[in-house]
């Protein structure tokens, strides 16, 4: 167990129990995957974002429709849902920072900046910071 400072090495367990990482093959497949799973994390909030201006634009181009007709709307279930994975992934990503592992931070880092890079590209072309609108 390791205090709370950053460290190096390979030596980790991860998330649960049965992640865990003790040697440099160990440690490099782990980094891959904390990168796409942060990679995965930035794609499902860009999913959200667009998910959320498509349904607004749509719902002012349609008659107004009641508030319990749209609290139990399939897509708000959905956003439900995916709002669910999205926090939960959030608090797993968390989690490992949390490990004070440098190379898991760093694939933190990288994962987040490559989901941007992928999946945010739009926010750099438009005028307003709204993700993929």
């Amino acid at each position: 167990m390791h205090g709370m400072s950053f460290h190096g090495g390979v030596a980790e367990t991860i998330l649960f129990k049965g992640w865990r990482v003790d040697d440099t093959p160990g440690m490099i497949g782990s980094v891959i995957g904390v990168v796409l799973l942060t990679v995965l994390y930035e794609g499902l909030k860009s999913y959200r974002e667009y998910l959320f201006a498509r349904t607004t634009f749509l719902r002012k181009n349609q008659q107004k429709k009641s508030r319990s007709a749209l609290l139990f709307s399939g897509v708000h279930v959905f956003q439900m849902l995916l709002h669910v994975i999205q926090v939960v992934l959030s608090y797993f990503l968390m989690f490992i920072f949390m490990t004070y592992n440098y190379w898991l931070c760093i694939a933190i880092g990288i994962g987040t900046a490559f989901g941007y890079w992928l999946f945010c590209w739009e926010k750099s072309n438009n005028d307003n910071t709204d993700c993929c609108l």
